[in-house]
């Protein structure tokens, strides 16, 4: 079996325990643990928690694509501790799904994903937002809902969700028209029962996915609290932009146009050569910006968001001789301030272009970086050697938590691990501890 291109490839997943003095260091890390997906992959943005860190109503969510059984689809599991998953559930309908995406807060649980766009899918099928929510921590599903037009056709929607000051916990899907170049908004205050009419915050011209596909910038989103932050790459040079707007404690406020801030254009330009797209996080542990992160042809870096502003770039690494290459960088707030950093390192193999993950030269190395002030960075730790089974590790998703002592802190973070060839893609998870 084999699974689609998006912007890069399949999966494992990775559980970091981190710490901080100029950076988080002193990482000691366990052995591998498989989560319940054979023939499974996803993307960033797919790993969540509800519940209180160190208490026993915590929970991690997981969320990932599977072609193991036909139709091809979005499934769903659960984990108290990192290390025990619960048997995968199917989230998805009937259709081949794809590009998986999941957030979480309060008892709420969102997935979303697209359908029409899968190696099942013929070319030119009508591409579909729909998305899943649970109410109850992921115990019980309210069933797929199609938010956008059946014969339309979007590009790899992401989810975001967060509890307002308002009371409500609100949950936002976003998306790129592919027919129009619109991005696409919609949210819901009562756990999906009923969403707000699309709004249109943005445009772009890019086509990330080729002409034939139509419009794809990649639109990313993250919120936390009443803070809500949207990028996407509004041009076939790389150009990034970010909106974003505070709900002020009206959680219905997102669904008005006239209610979000101006857009920002952010300083440097994404690499489109080397599979570059954005990646919005938050956390519910530091409420006060949004993290945008990012590649350029020369480094990884990111901005933090205010919901009106960007700040300056801050550069998390600089490509070297033996990273002349990398991408699918997302940066996660820790909760005393600092900063969790992973992406995909493409090594140098004699090939043209490092991260080309079509070529069966290509190695990626899943590296890490922290840092308590978003300026000073440790120096890049492998975490997942392109030297194992998996040639390729990339596409990290991070949830950073006070450890159970004080002073300490859990980073769970999530990545892909494949060949080139598809003769393997998998989900797994790596346990660590550290001390701030």
């Amino acid at each position: 079996m084999r699974r689609m291109l998006r912007r890069s490839i399949a999966v494992a997943v990775v559980m970091v325990f981190a710490s901080a003095n100029i950076a988080f260091a002193a990482v000691t890390w366990g052995s591998r643990v498989a989560l319940p997906g054979n023939y499974a992959w996803n993307y960033s943005n797919s790993l969540d928690y509800t519940g209180t860190p160190g208490t026993t109503n915590f929970k991690l969510h997981e969320a990932f694509v599977s072609d193991a059984s036909l139709p091809e689809a979005i499934k769903y599991t659960s984990s108290k501790n990192g290390t025990t998953w619960t048997t995968a559930k199917k989230v998805s309908g009937s259709q081949h799904a794809e590009g998986s995406s999941l957030a979480a807060a309060g008892n709420t649980v969102v997935v979303g994903w697209f359908t029409g766009y899968s190696y099942y899918d013929a070319d030119g099928a009508a591409r579909q937002t729909q998305v899943n929510v649970s109410t109850n921590g992921g115990g019980t599903w309210s069933g797929v809902q199609k938010l956008s037009a059946a014969k339309g056709k979007v590009d790899y929607p992401i989810v975001a969700a967060a509890q307002t000051s308002a009371g409500p916990t609100n949950v936002y899907v976003v998306w790129i028209n592919s027919k129009t170049g619109d991005v696409v908004f919609r949210q819901s205050s009562n756990g999906g029962g009923a969403w707000s009419a699309p709004i249109n915050i943005g445009t772009t011209a890019a086509t990330q996915s080729g002409a034939g596909y139509g419009f794809s910038g990649f639109a990313n989103i993250s919120a936390v609290r009443d803070l809500i932050a949207v990028t996407w790459i509004a041009d076939d040079t790389g150009t990034l932009k970010v909106r974003g707007i505070n709900l002020n404690g009206n959680a219905a406020a997102a669904a008005t146009l006239g209610n979000w801030g101006g857009t920002a254009t952010v300083a440097d330009k994404i690499s489109v050569a080397q599979n570059g797209f954005p990646i919005a996080s938050a956390s519910p542990q530091n409420t006060g910006i949004v993290t945008v992160a990012y590649n350029t042809a020369t480094a990884q870096k990111f901005v933090t968001f205010n919901g009106t502003a960007t700040s300056a770039p801050k550069t998390i690494f600089t490509n070297t001789a033996t990273y002349p290459g990398g991408y699918s960088v997302a940066v996660e707030p820790a909760p005393a301030g600092g900063f969790v950093a992973m992406w995909a390192g493409c090594r140098d193999t004699g090939i043209a272009n490092p991260c080309n993950y079509g070529s069966a030269k290509a190695k990626f190395d899943l590296l890490a970086a922290t840092s308590t002030n978003g300026t000073a960075w440790t120096a890049p730790t492998v975490v997942a050697a392109s030297t194992t089974k998996a040639m390729l590790n990339d596409e990290a998703s991070m949830v950073v938590i006070p450890g159970s002592t004080a002073g300490t802190v859990k980073v769970f973070s999530q990545y892909n691990a494949y060949k080139s060839n598809y003769g393997y893609y998998d989900v797994w998870v790596n346990i660590g501890n550290g001390t701030l």
